[in-house]
């Protein structure tokens, strides 16, 4: 008998479809998936099909293979008509189709659209907090992704730190539906939605991390570990190797490689890891250490000042050795110690992607996907780490053995000693953001017929202004005309522009505004 999986549609309408007898692997969502709820697992007696949803023309569905997916498996879903998106732990890949889907011999256990309960970060319950991000598929046109935004009757802040596939919304006390975000998560677009830092609401300038990568690409935040870590099944203990490959030409060799082995202390204070020197940066079970600009050896180059910082490989598996665990730090950032961009801050974080770590929802948490300076790690990282790890076991040091008390001696009396002259106290380092404004336009939303629009305004900072520079989400960037005085001729493309205005002063901190015109 044939059988045909009919997800979304048959799934979320009659709320149950048909099983067989086959055991996958766990799926490791942050969210425990209710027993009740629609599960989808295909009859590999069968030649399957899956129809793709309808809604806006495209659909999104994890697909989870018997074993880990091999690249020839990879070739044979893109040549079917699939886009894959990205990893989901375990043996799985996240896919995007627009056409009926024949999934006939490829291994499949499972493959199902995401349940919208599945969405919505388990924190989001504990919190009185009404700002969340949203972050969406990464095939998602974000004009469609804003349009949806609003139609569920949520605010929309325009934010351009949130990163790229994500948006900041805040939900209103009178909002449309009785709970919006259970139904801005049926949509077909949304990936999951989590808390947003105060940072964030705030307007302060922060950095997204692009999260650790993967064969098959990025791994999306729903996701909690990803592999088993470099202990195998269970928590054990284990030992790691080191390499520093590249040095970073913004500090001191020693001071740098002192602050990454700090940050590798930090998780060893909480399980049971041991670091050593290693010999080679393509040995086995080594974190190879690099700092490098643009294109500098694997498939991820890096983009230059500002955005992109860091990136990371989880273990061996998912990846391969021997990229599996090097940690990649882009040379061209201001590194820093104890300031932005402070480099033993964005290495404990790093560090966590490097042990099998994915983001946490957890603002508080140093694996939230928006680094923040930090002395060590939250009680969210302790407990995600503890889940892939043996506890660090902390032996206490022996008493000392009890000493004679030595009979007096006669102390002489002090010879006079010169006071010293005062010496000036150290100046503080320059963490002040500069000012900016921009007085043309004069509003911060505004529509219009033409291809491009001038802008203009001032900024000012105490220790002086970089650069003043511009950047759109249709992918355009530029540097102004003037720092104190500055203007641009920004193009526009039809439909919504966001213009977003940076000014960097000589220390590196910087400020922005932005500024969202619809092109008619």
């Amino acid at each position: 008998m044939r059988q045909v999986l009919l997800v979304w549609i048959s799934a979320m309408a009659l709320g149950q479809v048909a099983f067989s007898q086959v055991d996958e692997p766990v799926l490791r969502f942050k969210v425990r998936p209710a027993a009740a709820s629609p599960k989808s697992v295909l009859d590999r007696q069968a030649v399957n099909q899956v129809t793709s949803p309808v809604d806006f023309g495209r659909g999104h569905l994890v697909v989870q293979f018997d074993a880990p997916p091999t690249p020839a498996t990879i070739a044979a879903i893109r040549a079917r008509g699939a886009s894959v998106l990205g990893d989901v732990p375990d043996n799985a890949i996240l896919i995007s189709t627009v056409q009926a889907l024949d999934l006939s011999g490829l291994g499949i256990a499972y493959a199902a659209p995401l349940d919208a309960s599945l969405k919505i970060s388990p924190m989001i319950r504990t919190l009185t907090s009404d700002d969340f991000v949203v972050e969406f598929h990464p095939d998602v046109d974000m004009n469609l992704a804003r349009r949806i935004i609003l139609s569920q009757g949520l605010e929309l802040h325009e934010n351009p730190d949130v990163g790229e596939k994500r948006l900041l919304i805040r939900r209103r006390v009178r909002a449309r539906a009785a709970d919006p975000l259970a139904q801005l998560a049926l949509n077909d677009e949304v990936a999951y939605i989590f808390p947003a830092s105060s940072q964030l609401v705030a307007g302060i300038p922060v950095v997204p991390c692009v999260g650790a990568l993967t064969a098959n690409g990025g791994i999306g935040q729903l996701i909690a570990t990803v592999g088993n870590g470099w202990d195998g099944i269970g928590q054990n203990a284990t030992s790691l190797n080191y390499f520093f490959s590249a040095a970073s030409t913004k500090l001191p060799l020693s001071s740098a490689q002192a602050e990454i082995l700090r940050a590798m202390q930090e998780w060893s204070k909480v399980v049971s890891i041991s670091w050593q020197a290693g010999s080679s940066a393509n040995a086995m079970r080594t974190v190879n250490i690099l700092f490098g600009r643009a294109s500098h050896g694997d498939a991820y180059p890096f983009d230059g000042p500002g955005n992109v910082l860091a990136h990371t490989f989880y273990p061996a598996p998912p990846n391969p050795e021997s990229i599996a665990g090097d940690m990649h730090f882009d040379d061209d950032e201001t590194w820093r110690i104890g300031a932005n961009v402070d480099l033993f801050s964005v290495a404990l974080h790093e560090l966590g992607h490097a042990l099998g770590l994915a983001h946490s929802d957890d603002p508080n948490a140093v694996m939230y996907p928006y680094y923040r300076m930090a002395s060590t790690l939250a009680t969210d990282d302790r407990t995600a780490i503890l889940s892939l790890y043996a506890a660090a076991s902390v032996t206490p040091a022996p008493a000392p053995a009890p000493t004679p008390t030595p009979a007096p001696t006669p102390v002489p009396a002090p010879t006079p000693t010169p006071t010293p002259a005062p010496t000036p106290a150290p100046t503080p380092a320059d963490t002040t953001a500069p000012t900016l404004t921009i007085l043309s336009p004069s509003t911060t939303t505004l529509s219009t017929s033409q291809a491009s629009r001038l802008f203009s305004g001032t900024a000012a900072d105490a220790g002086g202004l970089a650069s003043v520079t511009w950047s759109s989400n249709m992918g355009y960037s530029g540097l102004a005309n003037g720092t104190s005085s500055w203007q641009a001729q920004i193009p526009l493309v039809p439909g919504i522009n966001r213009i977003t205005i940076r000014a960097t002063d000589l220390a590196g901190n910087y400020s922005w505004k932005t500024v969202v015109i619809t092109r008619r």
